[in-house]
């Protein structure tokens, strides 16, 4: 039992002996006189889920859809939130404390930071993928280290290496979450991404898959131990206080998740080799191996490049400072398996014609 499961194991031992444990139950089949179905529209459309998970909002096809997301990642379990970023900023704020200091990538999505910033912990902040900075911070930090990444970041599909964050983890006694929103649906067991290798390392305390990219639909699931699960359905207020999913949705979720998984990714990667094996050389450009995305430098010609790409139909996004680094303004490329190579040949011509 590491340092943040034992945390764990002790609140919510505190938690029973009082009597206060929160346990998801399913209560369908008995006479509703709790569910916020008032009009009883959810009811006779099989539909909305009436209520929180806690309430009345649990129904076997979600907790089915937990299990057989857990189940194809071989982890213990899986927890759902309405969005990666209702699970972020729910997971952080209570799996640290005042004797936590969290240590983060300087590009975590916005949402980890707020989930950062609700927290008590301390934070610092390595620079971006610097295994040897995270080190020296490891070596200086006393009491609990949350080291919080991503597996493949957002704006230019670069990822860390993720093995040798886990090694350090576990020679300094830290915990680690990963958010693979990015690496979701393109490599890996399952197209379940890189992270899922870490699921039941002994320094792992969570990764959360949102399903906004890949999958194409909404929420997340916050995988780890069966503790963990536990936990967060007993503290953190965004699992608790919040309308579970619909029906439909749940349903619908489980059909695009198997799609998902299926899908034969390799055509994106080659899409990706096209454009990046006939870029001109004059530009800048930062990926990585397990991302779709690619983020082309262009400084102060990108608003320019943004609108003659557009004006031939491509639709790209400039991303300008201060979401990145003034000097570093740049394209951010997405590849797509729906994409076609003549696109790519079209976005490259323009691209070239203007270095």
């Amino acid at each position: 039992m590491n340092v943040f499961q034992a945390y764990f194991n002790q609140k919510l031992e505190d938690r029973e002996s009082n009597g206060l444990l929160r346990k998801l139950r399913n209560y369908s089949g008995l006479v509703d006189l709790s569910s916020n179905d008032f009009l009883g529209i959810a009811t006779d459309q099989n539909s909305g889920a009436t209520g929180s998970r806690l309430i009345s909002g649990n129904f076997s096809e979600l907790e089915d859809l937990e299990e057989f997301f857990a189940k194809k990642l071989e982890a213990p379990s899986a927890l759902y939130y309405n969005s990666g970023y209702m699970a972020n900023i729910g997971v952080l704020p209570v799996i640290t404390d005042r004797s936590t200091t969290i240590i983060c990538d300087e590009l975590i999505h916005a949402s980890l930071r707020d989930g950062i910033r609700l927290s008590k912990a301390k934070h610092v902040v390595f620079s971006h993928n610097n295994i040897s900075k995270l080190k020296e911070l490891l070596l200086k930090i006393e009491g609990k280290k949350l080291i919080v990444i991503e597996s493949v970041y957002s704006m230019d599909g670069d990822s860390p290496d993720i093995e040798e964050v886990f090694n350090l983890a576990e020679k300094f006694g830290a915990g680690v979450m990963v958010d693979e929103a990015h690496g979701t649906g393109l490599t890996g067991e399952n197209n379940l991404g890189q992270a899922q290798q870490f699921i039941n390392h002994p320094n792992c305390v969570a990764i959360v898959y949102p399903l906004g990219k890949s999958a194409g639909l909404s929420g997340a699931f916050v995988v780890g131990s069966k503790m963990l699960k536990q936990y967060l359905i007993n503290f953190s207020r965004s699992f608790i206080y919040t309308t579970g999913p619909s029906k439909q949705l749940v349903i619908q979720l489980r059909k695009q998740l198997e799609t998902m998984m299926k899908k034969d990714t390799s055509f994106i990667f080659a899409l990706k080799s096209q454009f990046l094996n006939s870029l001109s050389s004059h530009y800048q450009y930062i990926t990585g191996p397990y991302g779709a995305v690619v983020g082309l430098i262009t400084a102060d010609k990108t608003q320019n490049i943004e609108s003659a790409l557009m004006d031939d139909n491509l639709f790209v996004k400039a991303i300008l400072s201060p979401t990145v680094q003034r000097g570093m303004e740049r394209i951010r490329i997405c590849f797509h398996d729906f994409n076609t190579k003549n696109e790519i040949d079209s976005l490259l011509s323009i691209l070239n014609s203007r270095v």
